[in-house]
């Protein structure tokens, strides 16, 4: 069987709702080695919005191992993958690759992603890889609202897919889904 048939066939994404789940520990070991402070979530947080019906903490398994985690919220028009890591160990294996394309094949709605500003090498190469898969990288300015207390918006770039994103869907994911998703934020400095 060609690898990339075998990928498709093997791997599967398993939603996690119960934090005591078996490799919750695993998955939250790598989020917590894959992001920036200033762009994850503490564990107490975390907890929290694990049982939201548009929240998915997917965890990408392969032959029954643990190979990346997908976190992602699913709005009426919008999917918004949040957090997307691999196992640094499987990177550049066809994990994310097979991923993605298998979550984008999901669905109609349009796809968003966040990614740091193409600064240096390592930035510009993680946005070819979104590029490669058909998002476009998108030129509005746009702050990631903080997810700790007393943290500082983060300016970051969105991504989108199968269209450039519209100043209209711009707007309406920032009043629509950034009060959901950072909800502690939000309710602490309303308006």
């Amino acid at each position: 069987m060609h690898k990339l048939t075998e990928l498709l066939v093997a791997m599967k994404r398993l939603r996690v709702k119960d934090i005591s789940a078996s490799l919750l520990a695993e998955a939250w070991k790598l989020y917590e080695s894959s992001f920036p402070t200033e762009e994850k979530r503490n564990w107490n947080q975390q907890q929290a919005i694990m049982q939201l019906e548009a929240y998915h903490f997917d965890l990408v398994m392969y032959n029954n191992e643990l190979v990346g985690i997908l976190l992602w919220w699913e709005f009426a028009t919008i999917r918004y993958i949040e957090h997307f890591a691999i196992q640094t160990s499987l990177r550049n294996s066809g994990f994310g690759k097979t991923c993605l394309e298998n979550f984008i094949a999901e669905s109609d709605v349009q796809v968003l992603l966040e990614v740091e500003k193409p600064e240096d090498s390592l930035k510009q190469r993680r946005i070819g890889f979104y590029q490669r898969l058909g998002f476009h990288l998108n030129a509005y300015d746009y702050a990631h609202p903080p997810y700790l207390e007393g943290g500082d918006f983060v300016e970051l770039r969105l991504m989108s897919y199968p269209d450039k994103l519209r100043e209209d869907d711009l707007q309406t994911f920032k009043t629509k889904g950034h009060p959901i998703i950072h909800r502690p934020y939000f309710e602490k400095n309303p308006g």
